[in-house]
């Protein structure tokens, strides 16, 4: 934990202790049977309980997002990386770790997982990019990428390799 994070969570802790001290007051002051008055009690007791569990870096607990986000359910990093050189992609790509992917018609697939978009239309993500590779025309017109044959299959295959790929060629 950082300093920075440390005088945060000092400060979220001061901000929370201070409204809890209030609202304990007011609920306090409060007739028992007042709904509002009895709520706010129980939030006062509560924010104890929201300060432990911030002070304790509920971050690092975290499930990895990213990597969830860009995990292409039933698709074959390794059969990918192959089908890229079967459909000739490194014709016009430059393609990280398939051999003789040194084309320059298109862009590097390297990084790929970093982008926003694909192909400058689509969000990226892994159907986005599946539905991309089964038939790129379909989504622009203009694209110089054609229509190569591939099945969704294929097409998920070679998007779990394409996600595997760092920024670095």
């Amino acid at each position: 934990m950082t300093a920075r994070s440390i005088i945060r969570v000092s400060i979220l802790a001061g901000a929370i202790a201070a409204a809890s001290a209030l609202v304990s007051a007011w609920a306090l002051a409060s007739p028992a049977s007042d709904p509002i008055g009895r709520a706010l009690g129980w939030l006062g007791q509560g924010s104890d309980h929201v300060a432990a569990w911030y002070a304790s870096d509920p971050v690092a607990d975290m499930p990895d997002w990213r990597a969830m986000r860009l995990d292409v359910a039933g698709g074959d990093a390794a059969r990918g990386r192959d089908l890229m050189r079967d459909h000739g992609c490194g014709a016009c790509h430059r393609i990280p770790g398939v051999p003789g992917a040194h084309g320059t018609v298109g862009p590097s697939l390297a990084g790929l997982a970093e982008r926003a978009y694909i192909a400058g239309i689509l969000t990226n993500a892994p159907g986005e990019l599946t539905r991309w590779l089964i038939d790129p025309p379909y989504f622009s017109q203009d694209t110089a990428m054609p229509d190569l044959g591939v099945t969704e299959a294929e097409a998920m295959d070679m998007t779990a390799y394409l996600y595997t790929l760092g920024g670095d060629e």
